[in-house]
């Protein structure tokens, strides 16, 4: 087994996406009933061990509020891959992902990679479910050379109180990272 050391991901996008859920979720750890707004930053740490990999995650889930941009710009420093949520069940935070793209490619120098999040597929019925999850592929597709330093990659459909998808994302996340610094160690 080979051992990568640590990551550092962002979860981002509008508030009350997930976000927070997504990332307890990942961790294992029980999920709050009491909704609480991160405000400005929280960070947390995770380590994934199989027999791929040994993988610690430094998770930088940020605030998403307006009032939070500023803060938001200096944390991205240092970001090597990000999973970016809307919540299916509020049409406007996917109308809103545009601008997340933006306000986090003015703040990068290098090129990472990004996973589009459509959470709370729970709330939804299949045929809504699926109506979104082929709005949210083609958003992908079209907007994935639009940025210069955001590799959008790819879409899933989670549900953070399920656990459906949200620890696959992660890894994905994960492995794509870890490829990348391969990739750049070999040129």
């Amino acid at each position: 087994m080979s051992i990568f050391g640590a990551v550092k991901i962002v979860l981002l996008g509008d508030y009350a996406t997930g976000k927070t859920t997504l990332k307890r979720n990942f961790m294992g750890l029980h999920l709050d009933e009491k909704y609480m707004s991160t405000l400005g930053v929280d960070l947390a740490t995770h380590k994934h061990l199989d027999e791929d990999m040994e993988l610690t995650f430094q998770i930088w889930d940020l605030g998403g509020q307006p009032e939070f941009r500023k803060l938001r710009t200096k944390q991205y420093k240092g970001t090597e891959g990000g999973l970016l949520v809307f919540d299916k069940s509020r049409p406007e935070t996917f109308a809103s992902l545009l601008n997340w793209l933006d306000e986090l490619n003015s703040s990068l120098s290098r090129k990472i990679p990004i996973l589009v999040l459509g959470n709370k597929d729970d709330l939804l019925d299949s045929e809504n479910n699926q109506r979104f999850d082929l709005q949210a592929k083609q958003f992908v597709n079209e907007n994935r050379e639009k940025f210069e330093y955001v590799d959008l990659v790819e879409f899933y459909s989670t549900c953070a109180l399920t656990g459906s998808n949200v620890y696959q994302a992660f890894l994905d996340l994960g492995r794509i990272i870890i490829r990348t610094k391969s990739d750049e160690l070999k040129i």
